[in-house]
């Protein structure tokens, strides 16, 4: 009967210690996510708040002269100012970089217009600078201009697929009220035919 009393004295204190852990945990991120609000002057909402275009330059997955144009409207943020939502274009074109049966280069070149959705999150605010990562999922509709299209090739980049994007970067504010702000990403886009990895550079317009 002791030895059962002193166990459980032992358990009790253990699952204080766990919770006055716990609690402290938890107040330090309220305190801090309070106070990098009370810092930046901003809350999570719904509402069109900034607009992003930008160029890039691409790595393509069976392709070369890959360049990318596009613009994206940021929509708001959920739970946190730091989760944002965004939804755009895209247009990208490349030269086609495949053989032919008879070994030959094939002579055309391919495009992708998509419309896409995704969520950013910005990991720290150091200054002006704000690194990020972020995933979206978007629908492409592909085509291609080839002569002399002995395999059909253009078979390859007929129709819609859906994609999915991976990206992480960087953006710096231009002033203090964060109103204009430049980023710089590296992204990957997996859809079929079109994979390509991507060197994007872009200006950011924020609304309020």
């Amino acid at each position: 009967m002791k030895a059962y009393s002193l166990h459980a004295t032992h358990r009790m204190k253990r699952f204080a210690r766990v919770s006055v852990l716990t609690a402290g945990i938890a107040a330090a991120l309220a305190l801090s996510s309070a106070a990098a609000r009370a810092q930046d002057g901003e809350r999570a909402h719904l509402g069109v708040d900034r607009f992003g275009t930008f160029l890039s330059w691409a790595w393509t997955d069976h392709g070369h002269h890959g360049h990318e144009l596009g613009a994206d409207l940021d929509i708001g943020s959920v739970f946190s100012p730091k989760l944002r939502l965004a939804v755009g274009l895209n247009y990208f074109h490349a030269d086609i970089d495949r053989r032919d049966h008879l070994a030959q280069p094939v002579d055309g070149t391919f495009r992708d217009f998509s419309v896409h959705a995704e969520a950013s999150y910005e990991i720290v605010r150091i200054g002006r600078l704000g690194p990020y990562v972020g995933a979206g999922v978007g629908v492409h509709w592909r085509g291609s201009h080839i002569n002399n299209d002995i395999d059909d090739t253009a078979r390859l980049y007929r129709g819609a697929v859906i994609g999915g994007d991976f990206f992480g970067g960087a953006t710096f504010a231009l002033t203090s009220s964060r109103r204009y702000s430049l980023y710089a990403e590296g992204r990957r886009v997996e859809a079929q035919n079109v994979e390509r990895s991507l060197a994007r550079v872009g200006v950011i317009i924020r609304f309020r």
